[in-house]
């Protein structure tokens, strides 16, 4: 029996072989354009701490940013330094926010820099804002993350409603507004997902990636601040780095303006929309009785699975019948047994853009025989 793996959210490989021309186009453009430049620390009117400075003014006209994108722009070597800035800019120790469940990665900085987390429920619409508003309210929480479209573990697609609530709650008690856009542009299904107005709170910010979109190796992310934001993190990123990663930085903006980026963007929808179409189909036809997401685009959707117990065991039982699973444990740490009640059962994460259509349905199955087994043991 051929194993199965729902663990890593990664490309597949027939997409970064599609990407690789565009990728090497670009690096030949930018080195030919700015040759040993890019290649030095910091140029002026070239590149700073921040970022080069021609991508910073593409981002800005990417995503409507008005103002001087030198002021509002920071490129990063991926997301997760984006936010990992953030969180130096504030003392050990601070308050902050994030979606229970939420992206593990970003949770490990958070309680590597010592930060007190608390963990925000979610709901169909995107997060429960009743359970927001009480706990910022207070006046103490720093920031809010959350991940808002396609969300990583869950597959979520909060509503645009619930991401302006969300925003005019953290702008009313002094919180910053942090919302990870890393899979925005991966929606499958023809539709287009909406930004939330930075314009409008002065208090919120984006923080976005390539690693998903381009490529992981590239690691190239940004994020798009409040001007006393940039002022504040500024110091915190010249003593932590010399500079980012600048001959990617103009690889990228190049594939952009060049169109070859919104072309890749259109490839992919292509390419991911059978396995996801397959992935939506397999989970109603195998876990027809669970109230089961719709995934939209993304890496990722998630399952309740109640009434089967230790989700180790149901882990366990899994393997021997060739799937790996992802369980709630590292996404969730802290809040896992309140969620488990909530939800009267375990969660699990699948990731699906690796895998060919027939290894999703075969894997779904294999996972709802699984299910089904383990139930009729516990009763």
């Amino acid at each position: 029996m051929k194993e199965i793996s729902f663990l890593r959210g990664v490309p597949s490989e027939e997409a970064l072989e599609a990407v690789t021309g565009i990728v090497e186009k670009g690096y030949g453009w930018a080195l030919r354009e700015y040759g040993a430049k890019l290649l030095q620390y910091q140029t002026p009117g070239v590149s700073d701490f921040n970022g080069f400075i021609p991508l910073k003014k593409t981002l800005a006209d990417r995503y409507g940013i008005v103002g001087d994108p030198n002021k509002r722009v920071i490129c990063f070597n991926g997301g997760l330094e984006a936010f990992s800035m953030i969180l130096k800019a504030f003392p050990r120790g601070s308050r902050i926010a994030m979606e229970a469940l939420t992206y593990d990665r970003a949770l490990e900085d958070a309680i590597r820099y010592e930060h007190e987390v608390a963990g925000i429920p979610l709901s169909k619409e995107g997060v429960d804002l009743d359970e927001l508003e009480k706990t910022i309210s207070g006046g103490n929480v720093r920031l809010f993350y959350r991940v808002i479209y396609h969300q990583n573990p869950t597959g979520l697609d909060s509503t645009q409603q619930n991401i302006e609530e969300a925003s005019r709650l953290c702008e009313r008690y002094h919180t910053l507004y942090v919302c990870d856009i890393a899979y925005y542009e991966l929606r499958y299904d023809g539709l287009k997902n909406l930004l939330p107005d930075l314009d409008a709170n002065q208090a919120a910010c984006l923080i976005g990636s390539f690693t998903k979109t381009l490529s992981p190796g590239t690691k190239c992310g940004f994020g798009i601040f409040p001007e006393t934001l940039v002022d504040r993190l500024s110091p915190v990123i010249a003593n932590t780095r010399l500079n980012p990663n600048y001959p990617t930085q103009a690889m990228i903006h190049h594939v952009i303006v060049s169109g070859g980026y919104d072309q890749y963007l259109r490839y992919l929808a292509g390419h991911y929309r059978p396995r996801m179409d397959a992935l939506n189909k397999t989970l109603l036809k195998h876990l027809d009785n669970l109230q089961v997401p719709r995934v939209t685009g993304g890496f990722f959707t998630g399952i309740w699975l109640p009434g089967i117990g230790n989700e180790e065991e149901f882990v366990k039982a899994a393997k021997a019948n060739g799937v790996n699973l992802a369980t709630a444990k590292v996404f969730c740490p802290g809040w896992k047994t309140a969620l488990q009640k909530a939800h009267r059962g375990p969660f699990f994460r699948l990731t699906f853009p690796s895998l060919q259509p027939q290894e999703i349905e075969e894997g779904i199955e294999r996972i709802g025989k699984t299910y089904k087994a383990m139930r009729s043991a516990v009763s």
